[in-house]
């Protein structure tokens, strides 16, 4: 394992023994023994703080298959010292069967199908504490779409027997449509008394046309900045929970995440709901049952309080992002800043390796047919180092992941929108300065 790789192993174990909340003393022992199995150290696990539970599976994803099998194999077993795995535990060891463990399917024509990946948005503490399963499409998909009305009912007992809401969008439309229209006024206005009636009104509006392409553009993606493919195939989205970063942190900001589990779909609906629920089945002992659902009443929780919640607040405001090059009183440093709306900027010093490291990627990501830095051009370390002093400096940046580099397939990229990344360029004799967008360089 690389330097990166002992800290994303040790987030994932971090996150499995504090998944029931209960440290057993035979978790401990099993943690040891993995610390010394994958050679990890207290600095390993100090920084495993600073990443979520997605970039840790993402980070894994480089080792080969043998070796992916075989730490989920010594993950499981930590889940299992105490003889217990709950709900959360499960949730976790479905996120690594399907990213790390699991061989890549392929269609009729022996072609591969497109991957499960995870995804994650910055929330609030409990934003999203509910297990549940949303049908994802970013385009109009005909035949999931009828596949779905038609084991509509039978989908959403299954799951809820498991545990587990399945949430369609359009089934959710209707009841905000079936409800008395006042009644539903009110509670938004109850429920954000700051905003003016007809933004009230522009609330309920979206709450009765959603369409799942409507949240899939301009909630999931767009506003929430999750970590997903514009043009992502029909899939089926799984909360897996918050990650917490840091935790444990005696001060510092604290933001939560939460993350998802999204799986491309290869077969039916009904298809893939059971195979999750059976793997989850076989590894759960505890489960949380809850099939009751009173029609006609405001739904305030779970994923109904996180989409109303999404709707009514501003999103956050994210910083352009400057290269600025050298720094003229300090030569052996070179500097970026990051530019917040009413012009205040916050310098962050780089190494020149560094610096060159980032701005080849950032430049390659808008200006190269590749659309970002070929691998083969990147040295790991270096841009580990570089991840890692991008966390440091900027956490306390909404969706800090989209200015940090990651690798795509055989590039490295970034996620931020091209029209918020600059280049300073100085005119020296009159003391100006101008930012050219990084598309025109």
């Amino acid at each position: 394992m690389t330097n990166e790789q002992r800290i994303a192993a040790a987030r994932i174990i971090s996150d499995m023994i504090k998944a029931d909340n209960i440290i057993e003393e035979s978790e401990i022992r099993d943690m040891k023994e993995l610390m010394s199995k994958y050679a990890l150290t207290s600095d390993h696990m100090s920084e495993a703080r600073k990443i979520k539970f997605s970039d840790a599976v993402n980070s894994l994803q480089e080792l080969s298959h043998t070796k992916r099998k075989e730490f989920f194999d010594s993950v499981y077993h930590l889940a299992m010292s105490d003889n217990v795995c709950v709900p959360r535990e499960a949730l976790l060891l479905i996120a690594l069967q399907y990213c790390l463990v699991e061989f890549d399917r392929l269609d009729a024509d022996g072609r591969k199908l497109p991957k499960p990946y995870l995804i994650s948005c910055l929330s609030g503490e409990a934003t999203m504490s509910d297990m549940y399963m949303v049908y994802l499409e970013s385009s109009y998909n005909e035949q999931y779409n009828k596949d779905i009305c038609r084991d509509f009912e039978l989908l959403v007992t299954q799951s809820r027997l498991n545990g587990f809401n399945f949430i369609y969008i359009p089934k959710m439309v209707e009841e905000f449509k079936a409800m008395n229209r006042e009644y539903v006024l009110n509670v938004i206005s109850y429920m954000a008394p700051n905003l003016k009636e007809d933004v009230i009104q522009g609330v309920y509006d979206r709450l009765c046309r959603m369409t799942t392409v409507e949240f899939f553009h301009n909630v999931l993606y767009e506003k929430l900045k999750v970590q997903a493919l514009h043009d992502a195939p029909p899939s089926l989205l799984i909360n897996i929970g918050t990650s917490v970063v840091p935790y444990c942190a005696a001060d510092g900001s604290v933001q939560y995440y939460t993350e998802f589990l999204c799986i491309p779909l290869h077969n039916s609906m009904m298809d893939m709901v059971r195979e999750i629920l059976h793997f989850y089945k076989t590894k759960v002992n505890i489960r949380t049952i809850n099939i009751t659902d009173n029609e006609g009443q405001f739904k305030y929780f779970g994923f109904y309080k996180a989409l109303f919640d999404f709707l009514i607040a501003p999103p956050p405001v994210e910083p352009d992002l400057i290269f600025l090059g050298q720094d003229i009183k300090k030569r052996n440093k070179y500097h970026i800043a990051l530019r917040y709306a009413n012009g205040q900027e916050k310098k962050i010093y780089l190494t020149p390796n560094r610096y060159n490291l980032y701005y080849d990627i950032v430049r390659s990501t808008y200006n190269t047919p590749l659309k970002g830095l070929a691998v083969a051009k990147v040295d790991k370390t270096s841009v580990s180092h570089l991840k890692t002093d991008i966390r440091n400096e900027m956490f306390d940046v909404a969706f800090v992941n989209q200015y940090i580099p990651e690798r795509n397939g055989n590039i490295y990229s970034i996620l931020l929108d091209r029209k918020k990344v600059f280049v300073r360029q100085y005119d020296h004799p009159n003391n100006t300065f101008e930012d050219i967008p990084i598309t025109k360089m």
